[in-house]
């Protein structure tokens, strides 16, 4: 049996990523319906995928015999979208953030338990195999005492006429908001809570309003720090997206498997225990040992995670109160830096 799917914005990520890998990939889901307000991008994800049933207005889909509904429209409309969809018996999966406010997320999920309805977030990140190990890793103390991390998700993304994440009132953030919250929930995922933060957020290549560059010191609650680095000014080809994870035992390296793609490479250190002093402090390149897996499709294991939940299974480590969480943390950051002080979550 498969959840049987429509979607919301069939542009963008959709297109690029969503669809095609549910459509190749997915084993309980099947997407049987598109909608988007611009007919051209509709009919083209329409011809692309072979999906007849396309729709210019959500109710219009809503009428569709749908279980669920994937939201991927610009930030702005997912309030109203996923309001509309969960009053309508339709279980949903959103992409980041849920909304504008976090007044907003609030009330979203209040309306998604009233009406017994799944609702998550598309964090897709966490479907990664590598920040699944990972996660394993840290879980199993291989690292010892967690003591920091880094998360840091690049991209030159110069002023584009129309662009609805390069204004606050469609896209509610720059770098941070569209970036940031990938690495935040990340590293939250892989310590815990954060307890406070200080965020450092500007403008300073672009000329749009949003910021282009964004730098956020974090501390947990379990103690350990951490650092989450995002940046709409720097070129492509010269980021690595770096995850680093640090530990009393350890040490993991990462790049390239924080974004889109469901690959990276990484690297390990584990010791069988905590070291005395070395005065000379010597670094022996020798003890890091590649991790080596088989790279999975980010999006359909994300879909899959939410149709098993609807179809009966557990709750997934995406659910709709992450995040909220998520939004809770960036709305602290923002305040941080608007008031130039650390700020409690």
């Amino acid at each position: 049996m498969k959840v049987r799917w429509g979607v919301i914005g069939a542009g963008g990520i959709a297109r690029r990523r969503t669809i095609p890998e549910v459509l190749r990939f997915a084993e309980k889901s099947e997407i049987i319906a598109l909608m988007d307000v611009d007919r051209e991008a509709l009919s083209a994800a329409a011809a692309a995928f072979g999906i007849p049933r396309v729709h210019l207005t959500v109710e219009e889909l809503l009428r569709e015999d749908i279980d669920a509904v994937y939201i991927a429209s610009p930030v702005a409309f997912h309030y109203t979208q996923t309001k509309q969809a969960l009053e309508a018996g339709k279980h949903v999966l959103c992409e980041k953030p849920l909304a504008l406010r976090v007044e907003e997320a609030e009330e979203l999920l209040e309306l998604a338990e009233k009406n017994n309805l799944k609702f998550g977030v598309a964090f897709m990140m966490r479907y990664n195999v590598y920040h699944e190990r990972i996660k394993e890793f840290i879980d199993e103390g291989k690292l010892g005492q967690p003591v920091f991390a880094r998360a840091q998700l690049t991209c030159f993304y110069p002023p584009i006429p129309g662009a609805w994440r390069q204004t606050k009132a469609t896209g509610g953030g720059g770098a941070l908001t569209d970036m940031g919250c990938h690495c935040v929930d990340l590293l939250e995922w892989f310590f815990g809570e954060t307890r406070e933060v200080f965020g450092f957020l500007d403008t300073i290549t672009h000329t749009y309003e949003v910021e282009d560059t964004s730098t956020v010191l974090l501390k947990f609650r379990n103690g350990a720090q951490g650092f989450v680095d995002n940046f709409f000014n720097v070129p492509d080809e010269a980021a690595r997206n770096v995850l680093e994870v640090y530990g009393t035992k350890g040490a993991i390296v990462a790049q390239h498997t924080i974004g889109q793609d469901p690959g990276g490479e990484v690297w390990c250190l584990f010791l069988e225990e905590e070291k005395g002093y070395d005065a000379l402090q010597k670094r022996v390149s020798s003890s890091w040992q590649k991790l080596e897996l088989e790279p999975k499709p980010l999006y359909a294991r994300e879909v899959d995670a939410m149709s098993a939940w609807i179809l009966g299974g557990e709750k997934p480590r995406i659910s709709a109160e992450v995040g909220l969480r998520n939004m809770r943390v960036l709305a602290a950051i923002y305040r941080s830096a608007a008031e130039k002080r650390a700020v409690t979550v």
